[in-house]
């Protein structure tokens, strides 16, 4: 797929839906493999962001090509990158406390996946905004 923003919200969905599937598998301690899960996903976008954002591969995020992101300062493709690492890492350290309160509070598998993934997605949507 196209190295794109919209190839990265596909992937999102993609992993979601994958994801979803596995509440209908039974497993034991299944709550905890949703938040480890949960948890992993979003460490790894976070992680995702944080590198795009070292290396300013915003054509990553953004479709357009090499030389047109090459064209930009490299102030510009670090603000639109930091921005989008920014929103990942809040929602990636929102979820995780809401793990921990989950997990004690014994919520169910089914609900943390799909709060996981709500959250993904929202987070995913809201950086669509994000202009270089």
């Amino acid at each position: 797929m196209k190295k794109s923003y919209k190839g990265f919200i596909a992937w999102l969905v993609l992993f979601c839906v994958g994801v979803l599937a596995i509440i209908f598998m039974d497993i034991k301690s299944i709550d905890l493999v949703g938040l480890v899960l949960g948890n992993y996903m979003f460490i790894t976008l976070s992680l995702l962001t944080g590198m795009i954002y070292k290396n300013e591969a915003i054509y990553w995020y953004t479709g357009i090509s090499y030389q047109e992101a090459c064209a930009v300062t490299s102030k510009q493709r670090k603000e639109y990158a930091y921005k989008h690492f920014i929103r990942f890492l809040m929602v990636c350290l929102g979820y995780f406390v809401y793990s921990i309160i989950a997990y004690f509070l014994s919520f169910s598998f089914g609900m943390s996946i799909i709060i996981c993934c709500l959250l993904m997605t929202v987070c995913a949507l809201s950086t669509v905004s994000i202009k270089l």
